[in-house]
């Protein structure tokens, strides 16, 4: 039986269980480049540093440098140094990385959608 009234949006405080994980995820992920970097070694593949490096337009160095020790650090990238001259650094997505595919699809759908009802 409907009574023609809409559902209430769960709040913030019901969707997120004390202790609420959503910091914890904003720390893994937030920031302006560590989605785009998982995104593309999650879809793409392993990348070298310069490959990253040309394909986030505007990151410096730098930037990109930390960002990639943050992931690696919280075990969402590995990090494989090839004994050569010059030394060859390529990076991979871990599985716990891998297992965020459905939140990257889930992220373009609700684009596709909203972005659509703007234009």
């Amino acid at each position: 039986m409907t009574d023609g009234l809409q559902p209430i949006p769960p709040t913030a405080a019901g969707l997120c269980q004390l202790p609420c994980p959503m910091p914890d995820i904003v720390s893994l992920v937030g920031g302006k480049w560590k989605l785009i970097i998982l995104q593309i070694l999650v879809f793409d593949g392993t990348q070298r540093f310069g490959e990253l490096k040309r394909r986030l337009d505007g990151v410096s160095q730098t930037m990109l440098t930390n960002q990639l020790r943050a992931l690696e650090s919280d075990q969402l990238i590995t990090r494989k140094i090839y004994p050569e001259v010059p030394p060859r650094v390529e990076y991979s997505a871990t599985p716990l990385a891998k297992d965020m595919e459905d939140v990257f699809y889930a992220m373009r759908d609700w684009w596709k959608r909203n972005h659509a009802a703007a234009d």
